[in-house]
């Protein structure tokens, strides 16, 4: 199942003479991501076979990290029918099915210039599909890496994301000594992490309050399937009534319009569902000991489906959510998630095989959907001197979950990234119609 992460971005042009020449876009990308160094690495296995991949520098190539989106001629010569907007998003939803290597790239970069009916942009756009491998960076350092590579005046900050590697590819003798060494250290470790594990976990349910519920177990739907292969993506601007609102954040109110249009959903098969709950990044606090460079947690939001209206339910919502961001942010949550970071390689490696092998569908899922929620910061983007417009996301999908949405922000443009499987959602554009039709009625609901 794939586990990259996904950014999609429209550069606004005046029209086909303003379109940027294919080698100009290159050159663009190839100087910027020089001064990138999580975009000049790669993973390198263990020589030992016995400690975890490391990054070790590699400078990018191009022919590797940027391609073509739409394969039309090595001019761009072909009719503009080639490049609609339909056209683009057939080829992403082909890419979407695929994972990239890491010990290749970590990154690569599709383009398309001079698309015409991109949503909620206004003449033509070059369309920029990136998409970093999760291991990388998580949905903010993805966000800062688009800037590093796009900002008008990058800040330093963005571009030190993710910046450590090796300096060199692995040897023979060295590195395997280093790696037994590693590994040995986090099997030393292992037996006091899990006891720090264990004591914070009681001491954490001890102190949760009433206010504050666990999640209950949660029952499959028939959305909570997904197989590999084509995916469905849509991608729906969000009213600017619901991303200026000053009661809810844009993300509770999405999450508010994912939940009625889900419930419906469900309700025209048959299916009655007594609860929906939403898997949702949060990242993990500042100052938090944490080694990965994905810092973030999931947390498990209720979707508030027994509320009676629809403030209602958004306020079931914004509770959940902000209850699952304080259980999250609690140093003793920290401990527990850090117990991965003593377990030596080959058994978290066996662990995750027999666990993709069994492939047990259960009557309870850890969520019906997932929801990602990244601001991607002010507008100040361009590529060859077309301004960015426009900024879409996708989370990943699970064999449990088949339905993704990614509410994705620049400047003040909000977007709604629908990604849906086959299995889970047969009639896509019925599902989309629902949720536009939803966040439509909170739109006027806010206002």
């Amino acid at each position: 199942m794939p586990t990259d992460q996904y950014f999609l971005l429209a550069f606004a042009t005046a029209g086909p003479a303003a379109a940027p020449a294919w080698e100009n876009l290159v050159e663009a990308i190839a100087d910027r991501s020089a001064a990138i160094p999580a975009l000049n690495k790669r993973l390198a296995e263990s020589p030992a076979g016995i400690d975890y991949p490391r990054w070790v520098h590699h400078a990018a190539d191009m022919g590797e990290c940027v391609h073509r989106l739409v394969d039309d001629g090595s001019t761009y010569s072909t009719p503009e029918a080639t490049r609609q907007w339909s056209t683009c998003v057939d080829r992403i939803e082909e890419l979407l099915g695929s994972t990239l290597d890491a010990t290749r790239t970590p990154w690569q970069l599709h383009i398309a210039p001079d698309v015409v009916g991109v949503p909620d942009v206004d003449g033509r756009a070059t369309i920029v599909f990136v998409r970093f491998s999760h291991v990388l960076t998580d949905g903010l350092g993805g966000a800062a890496l688009l800037r590093a590579l796009f900002g008008r005046t990058p800040h330093p900050a963005d571009a030190e994301i993710a910046a450590a590697s090796e300096p060199h590819e692995p040897g023979a003798v060295g590195w395997r000594l280093r790696d037994v060494g590693r590994a040995f250290g986090r099997l030393v470790r292992l037996p006091s992490a899990l006891v720090a594990t264990a004591v914070a976990g009681r001491r954490s349910a001890r102190s949760s309050h009433s206010a504050d519920p666990p999640t209950a177990p949660l029952r499959r739907a028939s959305i909570n399937t997904c197989g590999a292969g084509v995916r469905d993506v849509t991608v729906l601007p969000i009213p600017r009534r619901i991303s200026a609102s000053q009661r809810f954040t844009v993300t509770q109110l999405a999450l508010c319009a994912a939940s009625l249009a889900t419930e419906r959903l469900l309700i025209r098969r048959g299916e009655a569902p007594d609860s929906l709950a939403a898997a949702v990044p949060v990242a993990v606090r500042e100052g938090a000991q944490w080694l990965g460079d994905n810092r973030f947690a999931t947390a498990v939001v209720g979707l508030g489906v027994a509320s009676s209206t629809a403030l209602d339910r958004v306020e079931a919502i914004r509770s959940s959510l902000g209850a699952e961001r304080r259980r999250l942010v609690s140093p003793d949550t920290i401990t527990m998630l850090r117990l991965v970071e003593s377990v030596p390689w080959p058994i978290l490696s066996r662990y995750l095989r027999r666990g993709r092998a069994r492939g047990v569908r259960t009557e309870f899922v850890p969520a019906h959907m997932s929801v990602t929620s990244v601001n991607c910061g002010d507008a100040a983007m361009e590529l060859s001197g077309a301004p960015a417009v426009m900024v879409a996301g996708f989370p990943c999908l699970s064999p449990d979950i088949g339905i993704g949405l990614g509410i994705y922000g620049l400047g003040t443009t909000v977007t709604l990234g629908v990604l849906t499987s086959p299995d889970a959602v047969p009639d896509a554009d019925e599902y989309v119609d629902l949720l536009r039709s939803a966040l439509d009625e909170l739109s006027m609901t806010v206002a």
